[in-house]
């Protein structure tokens, strides 16, 4: 509106007065309009609400009983969980099973026989770390069918030589510790179709870099040539204990073999080193051991001599203390499969976690267990007192929402209005001003009456006397409760011990008609047709700034349009009464000025 200050008129009237007295009446169309107008965006508001109310209901309620999972739980025990243990699904059959494990399933992994860097040696690059010269390999790294060519820079870390492993794509991961300065590899699966597998390698230096540098190959047997310590072992006295001049401590089997002939010998770290070459040599299987005051030698006198099958104590002493490269390690090692006898069955699986007939077995060693299989009664009660509470809650606020008194006297609160009234005064009233806009509503009264008529309707083709919820226990209270649903335990009880699926045959049967469909089939059919209807006159929000197709929404805008012209127009009224007083004046003024002149001519003569 147009802002003047007049005050009293040489007429002696107020102007500024008389101008809103004038504007009042004529907006008083205007805020019966603004009114209407609010009154509808509150109604699309609670619309919104309901509409919320509904989906969340029928998203989650609806939905989730329409599972089995939810209306058939199983509970599941095992003679012996440390050997396998399970659970089940609503699939599973209550039935008891016999499983005896003979293998787990397991990764493929490699890891280095020994300690790998050059004593004190920093780790900035593998030059540095193992006394490589600056140079570029390629090794090709498979795992079952899948192969990738990884880049060996002997001027990055073996980090980075870590990293372009793990990041291959081709499920196996790499680690080096540095504490025990060894490299490790394994497989992020299992069963025997996993591998890590070097052998499409063809760079020789490659090759070398992973058999001999990262001492991942199988290199136990020896030839007539043997192998040699690579640095200086450090025994200065070769009488003297293996504890006192190697740092060992307890002790080993060591298995050695030559042909068809093998001997075990056992060595203890109070025998020196002198009597391990001694034991060696006159095992009887053409070995030969020897020390020069600095290196260790170990070599066949004839055919091929192979330590393996001696312990890894054993392994680990000519690798770590006579700094030898021998290792017990499958160079391309395969992953291993599960296998088990399952009722009788012998069964094979990749991995030691798998489903079979709704029954999910772990693993965890190997042994027998016994596998029961049962309903779970107690969680079926539960999830349908679930049920119960939750359609309690909504059709609760479906009777707030249709019997909530309506104030027809008290509209909406114009901004004029409220300078007159205490804050206090305005919640109180705004309050009562919003009450009931969705009171006797047709959508929500037919929402309710069929969410009531689907609880009580029998499910067409279930024979027996369980045939609707009441018959199992599940019951309305009085009339003036609004459709409140009560739970008898003790029928529900009864009914699922003579039919345990009797809860999922009434809430999650299927089929076209709804006369066939179990209760949360209903209600998700029911809840959606309802959403629709609302969706149509009130939208999908409360607000018109992403609605123009809804009912409410196309009124609202047309009330705005409405109030924006009728504003114009009362803007253009105010204008013209303050032209009419402003003639008024100028009128007045000149008859002023008309008499004061003829008063003064008269007074003349």
């Amino acid at each position: 509106m147009v802002m003047r200050t007049y005050g009293l008129s040489g007429s002696g009237m107020d102007v500024d007065q008389m101008v809103k007295d004038l504007m009042k009446a004529r907006r008083a169309s205007y805020d019966k309009m603004w009114q209407k107008k609010t009154q509808l965006e509150w109604k699309k508001a609670d619309y919104n609400t309901m509409y919320s109310t509904l989906r969340d209901f029928r998203n989650t309620t609806a939905f989730n009983y329409k599972l089995q999972s939810t209306l058939m739980p199983k509970t599941i025990s095992s003679t012996a969980e440390s050997t396998v243990s399970a659970t089940a699904n609503a699939d599973a059959a209550n039935v008891s099973h016999d499983i005896n494990v003979t293998q787990l399933a397991e990764g493929a992994k490699l890891t280095s026989a020994g300690s790998i860097s050059i004593p004190s040696a920093t780790k900035e690059s593998l030059s540095t770390q193992f006394g490589l010269a600056a140079d570029m390999y390629e090794i090709v790294l498979k795992n079952g069918t899948t192969s990738k060519t990884i880049q060996v820079d002997t001027s990055k870390s073996i980090y980075e030589f870590v990293s372009s492993i793990n990041n291959a794509g081709l499920g196996i991961k790499a680690n080096y510790d540095a504490t025990l300065d060894r490299f490790f590899i394994n497989t992020s699966g299992s069963g025997a179709n996993v591998g890590i597998d070097f052998s499409e390698t063809v760079d020789a230096d490659g090759l070398d870099f992973i058999n001999k540098t990262l001492k991942l190959a199988d290199v136990t047997s020896l030839d007539t040539t043997g192998q040699t310590s690579s640095i200086d072992i450090g025994v200065t006295n070769a009488d003297d204990s293996l504890s006192a001049q190697l740092g060992m401590t307890g002790s080993f089997m060591m298995k050695l073999t030559n042909g068809t002939t093998t001997t075990d010998i056992t060595i203890d770290s109070s025998d020196s080193l002198n009597d391990l070459i001694n034991q060696i040599n006159s095992a009887g299987v053409n070995a030969d051991a020897s020390y020069d005051g600095s290196l260790f030698t170990l070599k066949a006198v004839s055919g091929t001599l192979s330590v393996a099958g001696s312990d890894q104590a054993a392994i680990d002493f000519l690798n770590d203390k006579l700094k030898l490269n021998i290792s017990q390690i499958t160079p391309n090692p395969m992953g291993k499969d599960a296998q088990f006898n399952l009722d009788g069955v012998n069964l094979t699986q990749a991995s030691n976690s798998f489903t079979i007939s709704g029954v999910t077995y772990q693993l965890k060693a190997e042994g027998s267990a016994n596998i029961v299989v049962s309903s779970d009664n107690d969680k079926v009660i539960a999830n349908v007192k679930t049920f119960i509470d939750s359609y309690n809650e909504i059709m609760e606020k479906i009777n707030s929402e249709l019997k909530e008194e309506k104030y027809s006297d008290f509209m909406p609160l114009t901004s004029e209005q409220k300078k007159d009234m205490k804050d206090s005064e305005i919640t109180e009233w705004e309050k009562r001003a919003k009450s009931g806009m969705l009171r006797h509503d047709s959508i929500l009264q037919d929402t309710q009456y069929k969410l009531r008529n689907d609880i009580s309707t029998p499910v067409s083709g279930l024979s027996g006397k369980y045939t609707n919820l009441s018959s199992i226990g599940v019951t309305t209270g009085d009339y003036s409760e609004g459709g409140k649903l009560y739970l008898d335990e003790t029928k529900l009880k009864k009914a699922l011990e003579e039919d345990p699926d009797i809860v999922s045959k009434l809430f999650s049967t299927s089929g076209a008609a709804s006369a066939n469909q179990g209760v949360a089939v209903r209600f998700y059919e029911t809840l959606k047709t309802s959403m629709d209807r609302i969706a149509t006159v009130g939208g999908y929000s409360s607000t018109t700034d992403d609605d123009t197709k809804s009912s409410l929404a196309k009124l609202i805008t047309r009330y705005n349009s409405d109030l924006i012209r009728m504003d114009d127009r009362l803007q253009d009224i105010e204008s013209r009464y303050y032209k009419q007083f402003d003639a008024m004046e100028t009128a007045l003024s000149r008859m002023n000025q008309q008499s004061s002149w003829l008063s003064q001519q008269l007074g003349s003569y």
